[in-house]
């Protein structure tokens, strides 16, 4: 559960659409072939692409694991902190200011992976927590950077009607993330997405993916 105090508006990470190539939590390891928890999330980026810190803070730790590969750890404001891995290249060093948005590093494939890709986790307190619960902000829409407040300031209000934001996966695999307010839920193409009396079908037309209303009363026929 994503704590209740107030946290900063996180952005996201990388430029243009924004794809999970596999959530957090438990999933079937596809190096190890087992179940093992995923403590964040791997996005799609091709070699190189741009890295952004996803709020203002302080570079934490820089280096290289041999599972990690190339890493990057930022601390953010009341215990928040977050981590990019797989790194090709890094911009930052130890102990440097960033700001939101800020390029950091490009990502890559270094590390224990099967290819290229961007592993975001966060973390508050020491207690790893789904970035896609606390990311806010649309994919592409840009997020402008803030001086580090002195209070912290309490989440924007946000738009709560359904929309589709994340594709994960192809095939019979394929998944749709659906953003209701803070949340971000998985369904199948055609899966009914239900918020409160409403009902909405996600459907594929002209290349894109999107949510239509279902009428109510066809809903019983």
């Amino acid at each position: 559960m994503a704590p209740e105090q107030p946290a900063p508006l996180f952005s996201w990470p990388l430029s243009g659409p924004l794809r999970v190539t596999s959530p957090f939590g438990m999933r079937f390891h596809p190096l190890e072939h087992i179940f093992l928890n995923h403590k964040g999330v791997d996005l799609h980026a091709p070699m190189n692409s741009k890295v952004k810190a996803i709020a203002d803070g302080r570079v934490a730790e820089t280096g290289y694991g041999p599972l990690t590969g190339f890493f990057i750890t930022v601390d953010h404001l009341n215990g928040w902190r977050s981590r990019y891995l797989h790194l090709n290249t890094l911009n930052v060093r130890k102990g440097e200011q960033v700001k939101q948005g800020d390029l950091i590093a490009r990502s890559g494939a270094t590390g224990r992976t099967t290819g290229p890709h961007l592993h975001l986790a966060l973390s508050h307190n020491q207690q790893v927590i789904d970035p896609m619960r606390m990311i806010a902000t649309s994919p592409g829409v840009p997020v402008a950077s803030a001086s580090l407040p002195a209070e912290p300031a309490a989440l924007s209000v946000i738009e709560s009607t359904p929309v589709v934001t994340l594709i994960s996966g192809e095939g019979d695999d394929l998944q749709l993330g659906v953003r209701m307010g803070n949340k971000t839920v998985f369904y199948r193409l055609n899966e009914p997405v239900e918020q409160g009396d409403d009902v909405w079908r996600i459907v594929h037309k002209y290349g894109k993916y999107k949510l239509v209303k279902i009428d109510p009363e066809s809903r019983h026929r």
